[in-house]
């Protein structure tokens, strides 16, 4: 499946939930579960409060591991999860 066209198109919306100040709960763990199980692709935006350049990358791997998701892509405090995993060059490789 090429899955390029809906990553483009997650990338450049807005966020579908933002983590905020009171931080990974387990009603943001069910929200982001649902989320993953209506759409493929979800992106998070994590508030300034949450989240440092530090921490980023340990706050997306701890949802993508409890909401059993693969995390695609995190720039600066965006993240983007998908619901099944998928090549990383895959998604980069331009059009033909």
């Amino acid at each position: 499946m090429d899955y390029r066209e809906e990553y483009k198109k997650v990338l450049l919306s807005r966020p579908h939930c933002i983590l905020g100040k009171n931080g990974i709960t387990d009603d943001f763990i069910t929200h982001v579960a649902s989320l993953l199980k209506r759409y493929k692709f979800i992106k998070i935006k994590a508030l300034r409060s949450v989240a440092t350049k530090s921490n980023i990358a340990a706050l997306s791997e701890k949802i993508s591991k409890l909401t059993n998701s693969n995390v695609l892509d995190l720039r600066g405090k965006q993240i983007i999860l998908s619901k099944f995993p998928i090549n990383k060059k895959e998604l980069k490789s331009s059009n033909k």
